[in-house]
């Protein structure tokens, strides 16, 4: 029988990775697990739950950025998972067939949670989750209850766990009514929410924002990872950079935006850099009339940084709150994401700030939903598919922050979301400077 679990881990995790282009696959992806929860024993739970583990999380970190990282993928979410439906397995055969619809959501839960405790990012403790981020309504269940994307993974395991109990009961029990009637109210409210958000975004006060790109020349030879711009000399060219930048924030200030995004790390700078890239970025905020929101990489500490800037000078300033663990220094404190108070041809404004991956943890959601207004998120991808994935999963901190969101992506797609999560625009820099314009309501 460990080889039925090997099968069924190893069917319900491809499931898992092929849902982020079907999303359909994600409400029946456990159903593998599942079955061998209700045939086989804890052990064989367990097995099949690494399995599917295993196979979930790997794929998102196989990237020439993040390969590193493979080994500690596959660990935390092998382990994680393995743990989470040995657990769900023993209840099962404890409690009888019925129970499926309990504890099969539970070993989703716990196979969430364990990953995030170990520092995985949501694409990464999460994958479940991320299958539906093409379907709004879906990843509006996530605010259920303020238990982010935890209420989307568990909604489509009690799917998967309905459908195993179905194909083994074939009779409409009590506990498969009472999932199907869980599935119609969580799917219904995640219509309402998208609904509602929607509707208050067009009675809201409107600002124009821009994400403005300016990418520096690839390599020579080989191809650009995510550690480029902290290691090409054009980064570190701080006139050169100035000048790729300066006709597209003219361009995006005639456009009429107020607030200006740039990408993460659009330039590399030190003690004596710094001031000059600061001065050219406060001389184009006070010329426009405009607020921008100017990222670096600080060389002298190493961090990651950006600096929010206005007509005055600097008014905020901001650290990368979650750097990925053996590629970038870790933070030194942890900061709110705002609010961050913006003067602008439009009135005073007012914003917070996330640099790239700390989109992906839900601290970061809850922090900018409290700040209200925007969620401005300077970036930086790679072209490998990764760009799309990534792009992806900003939609969570849209949603679970009820805000706009400007993501502004070096090497990716800057995207403009509005409150309910919809892409208002979008633009990849792979063939050419960006400059993404669109008006949002204020959250």
């Amino acid at each position: 029988m460990l080889l039925w679990a090997l099968l069924a881990g190893g069917v319900s995790g491809l499931m898992i990775g092929f849902g982020k282009r079907l999303p359909l696959l994600g409400f029946v992806a456990l159903v593998p697990v599942g079955l061998c929860m209700l045939s086989g024993s804890a052990l064989e739970a367990s097995v099949a739950g690494a399995v599917a583990g295993v196979l979930a999380s790997v794929p998102s970190v196989w990237t020439r950025t993040l390969r590193k990282l493979v080994p500690l993928a596959a660990i935390s979410g092998g382990a994680g998972w393995a743990l989470a439906f040995a657990l769900a397995g023993w209840l099962q055969r404890q409690q009888g067939p019925g129970f499926i619809v309990v504890s099969l959501p539970l070993g989703a839960a716990l196979a969430t949670l364990l990953p995030r405790l170990a520092g995985a990012p949501r694409w990464g403790s999460n994958p479940l989750a991320c299958t539906q981020e093409r379907w709004l309504p879906v990843v509006h269940t996530a605010r259920l209850a303020h238990a982010g994307d935890l209420a989307t993974s568990t909604l489509l395991a009690l799917a998967s766990a309905a459908l195993s109990l179905l194909l083994v009961s074939r009779s409409l029990s009590l506990p498969l009514m009472a999932a199907g009637a869980a599935l119609i109210a969580a799917l219904s409210f995640g219509w309402y929410s998208l609904r509602s958000a929607a509707a208050k975004g067009t009675r809201a006060a409107r600002v124009r924002v821009a994400a403005v790109v300016a990418d520096g020349p690839p390599p020579q030879s080989g191809e650009v990872n995510g550690l480029w711009p902290a290691e090409s000399p054009d980064y570190r060219d701080v006139d050169g950079t100035i000048a790729r930048y300066q006709p597209l924030i003219e361009r995006a200030a005639g456009e009429g935006a107020r607030i200006l995004v740039l990408p993460e790390v659009c330039v590399y700078l030190d003690a004596v850099s710094r001031p000059r890239w600061l001065e050219a970025v406060h001389g184009w905020a006070r010329a426009h009339g405009v607020a921008i929101v100017a990222p670096y990489f600080n060389a002298e500490l190493p961090r990651n940084e950006l600096a929010v800037v206005d007509a005055r000078g600097v008014v905020a300033e901001h650290e990368k709150q979650y750097p990925a663990p053996r590629i970038e220094p870790p933070r030194r404190q942890r900061l709110h994401v705002g609010p961050h108070r913006v003067l602008t041809a439009a009135g005073e404004l007012q914003l917070s700030t996330a640099i790239c991956v700390d989109l992906d943890y839900g601290v970061t959601a809850r922090s900018a939903r409290r700040a209200g207004r925007l969620l401005a998120a300077p970036s930086n991808d790679w072209f490998d598919g990764f760009e799309l994935d990534h792009h992806h999963t900003a939609v969570w901190s849209a949603v679970l922050a009820g805000v706009p969101l400007v993501r502004a992506t070096g090497h990716g797609i800057s995207a403009i979301f509005d409150r309910a999560g919809r892409v208002l625009a979008q633009q990849s820099s792979q063939h050419g400077p960006v400059v993404l314009v669109a008006d949002v309501e204020l959250g």
